[in-house]
């Protein structure tokens, strides 16, 4: 059984070592190919040293939400036969290998998730001092229930919308009977996600104008009451 796990990058290497290792734990035989615009920091290097294949893909230095709903739709069309995972470097689909198989005997084509985020109390850029396997606390996000998994030879279209929130797949659809976890890993502490949204709106002023990307700030005084209160309303994983 053929797993394809695609990765969008731009200046993740804090994730980076994280997203992989849990995706190797998950599905093992997986081959990781992660889709990087043209990162400034060693997000490259991390990605090929954990024998992930890399390709590089250009905005012109901005976040291009028209230029990555293309790449969600397209980058798995390479691929003839297999379970596809087209993801974010902060989303983590929690599927094993043994339940891939069990889907696919089951006429299964498309994976039923839900979405919740993943809340970390680092007090670091680099994730560091915390271990992202072992993060308990979370909050439900309906946003992150997303059709990310997929069997190929059953799936001709996706159709995402932007950030992959919506779909309209084409093709053979059954959805599965179980619910899988796609855990967002952002709100991993103050000091990341307060440099993660700085950085990023500094690219989405273009975006911004066309209505996207409107989750990105630099006002330190809404992301940090933002993530206060988020880390108040936790939930502990069973």
């Amino acid at each position: 059984m053929d797993i394809h796990v695609f990765l969008l990058c731009y200046n993740e290497s804090a994730l980076i070592p994280h997203t992989v290792h849990h995706y190797r734990k998950y599905l093992p035989t997986c081959k990781i190919t992660v889709y990087d615009n043209q990162s400034t920091d060693n997000s490259v290097e991390i990605a090929t040293s954990l024998g992930c294949t890399v390709v590089s893909w250009s905005s012109n230095n901005i976040l291009n939400e028209y230029l990555q709903i293309s790449l969600r739709n397209t980058i798995w069309k390479n691929v003839a036969t297999g379970w596809i995972i087209m993801a974010d470097m902060d989303e983590f689909v929690c599927v094993t290998e043994p339940q891939l198989l069990e889907e696919t005997k089951q006429g299964t084509t498309i994976l039923k998730i839900v979405g919740i985020n993943v809340v970390g109390q680092s007090t670091t850029d680099d994730l560091t001092d915390i271990d992202l396997q072992k993060l308990t606390k979370y909050v439900d996000n309906p946003m992150e229930s997303k059709s990310l998994c997929f069997l190929r030879e059953h799936i001709t279209e996706m159709n995402y919308g932007p950030g992959s929130h919506t779909c309209t797949p084409v093709g053979k659809i059954k959805f599965s009977k179980n619910t899988y976890v796609n855990k967002h890993m952002e709100m991993l502490g103050l000091t990341f996600i307060t440099n993660k949204m700085v950085r990023r709106y500094a690219r989405t002023s273009l975006m911004r104008k066309h209505k996207m990307s409107t989750h990105y700030t630099n006002d330190l005084v809404a992301i940090k009451n933002k993530y206060m209160n988020t880390l108040k309303k936790c939930k502990q994983m069973r």
